[in-house]
């Protein structure tokens, strides 16, 4: 009898936890081409807590970094667009299941069946047995506002969710690229209107 072994691993998550989920919303009827200069509103008090001041300054250097590589100035007061940060952190749980199959056995021989005696092939059963594991992180949620300080009307948001990284190196690195992909489709500056 020859034993087969195959295990097949399945991955149930309520939230996604490896990549980040963006999502953005504009409003359609702004040309942004009549905006050149921005500047930050300070950390809501209410999420601000929730995250330490190394983190927002890397956060706020990376939205800086970002819009200027769209044509926009950046001001430390009075610019034409305010840019506004929150943060939420929720607990959440992922599931894994785990399947172990062990298959049965095939073979092929001879006996006396109905019909007389013949060769055949046979199968033997198997089994298998499924281990599910449970796990509990948080997700931060970071939402970008911009809006417009004329009359201070939200214009633009972008919304980025995923697991947040518990490695302090590895948080460093992509923190920015988080900020990168919440603000990829902020509109760009189109050359000679700023």
């Amino acid at each position: 009898m020859k034993r087969i072994i195959a295990i097949i691993t399945l991955f149930v998550s309520l939230s996604s936890c490896s990549s980040l989920d963006v999502t953005y919303d504009y409003d359609r009827s702004v040309n942004f081409n009549q905006f050149s200069t921005f500047s930050f509103y300070p950390w809501d008090y209410k999420h601000g807590y929730q995250i330490n001041e190394y983190d927002k300054q890397t956060i706020m250097t990376a939205i800086k970094s970002e819009m200027e590589q769209k044509g926009y100035t950046y001001q430390k007061q009075g610019g034409e667009l305010a840019v506004s940060i929150f943060l939420t952190i929720k607990g959440k749980t992922s599931y894994k299941a785990y399947t172990n199959h062990y298959g049965g056995w095939a073979g092929y021989g001879g006996g006396w069946g109905y019909s007389g005696f013949g060769y055949g092939y046979g199968y033997g059963p198997g089994f298998s047995s499924t281990t599910i594991t449970q796990s509990n992180y948080n997700e931060g949620t970071l939402i970008i506002d911009v809006f417009s300080i004329a009359n201070k009307k939200l214009i633009w948001q972008g919304i980025g969710s995923r697991q947040i990284e518990e490695n302090l190196d590895v948080r460093d690195r992509t923190l920015p690229k988080n900020v990168a992909q919440i603000l990829a489709k902020f509109p760009k500056l189109k050359k000679g209107k700023k």
